[in-house]
């Protein structure tokens, strides 16, 4: 199992909303951001699993995909300004995964996803501006700039869901 980082959120809903909180990231913040990213990827998976309509269960595929993504661009972030390499846990070893319980795929949950991947755009956009590494501010901007579509795609799912 992955450590989390010092004085972080013990579990998943608390880690979202402290890092939703930080504006210039240390390199545990990084870490955090890391893991819930991680921690997505397995999320939209399990929620796929339950979607009836094809199209809406290869949109979440799609999203944890991207998570997936996102979480290896942060694990390249860390090892470029912590000098030291970083890897992205697995589902089993990841402490913001563990013990997570599934809520029901409804068109309430993917809106609140997407306001949640609304708002990813604007957080990795200004810690890029604040990074002092250019090659590590523009992997952070690849991720917030995918956020948006995330968005875009929850919103679609949640007007399929509703009917």
């Amino acid at each position: 199992m992955y450590a989390l980082p010092p004085n972080a959120p013990t579990n998943l809903y608390e880690a979202f909303a402290y890092i939703g909180s930080v504006r210039q990231p240390t390199i545990d913040d990084l870490k955090l951001m890391l893991l819930l990213e991680a921690a997505g990827k397995a999320m939209y998976d399990d929620l796929a699993a339950d979607a009836v309509e094809p199209d809406v269960r290869r949109m979440l595929l799609e999203s944890g995909q991207d998570e997936y993504l996102h979480a290896q661009r942060l694990a390249q972030v860390v090892s470029l300004l912590a000098h030291e390499p970083y890897s992205v846990p697995s589902s089993e070893e990841n402490p913001y995964f563990v013990g997570w319980q599934k809520p029901q795929l409804s068109a309430d949950l993917i809106e609140k996803l997407a306001t949640a991947e609304a708002g990813g755009e604007a957080l990795y956009e200004g810690w890029a501006k604040s990074c002092p590494n250019p090659e590590a501010a523009t992997l952070l901007r690849e991720n917030g700039s995918e956020e948006a579509v995330h968005a875009e795609r929850m919103r679609l799912i949640s007007q399929r869901l509703a009917g």
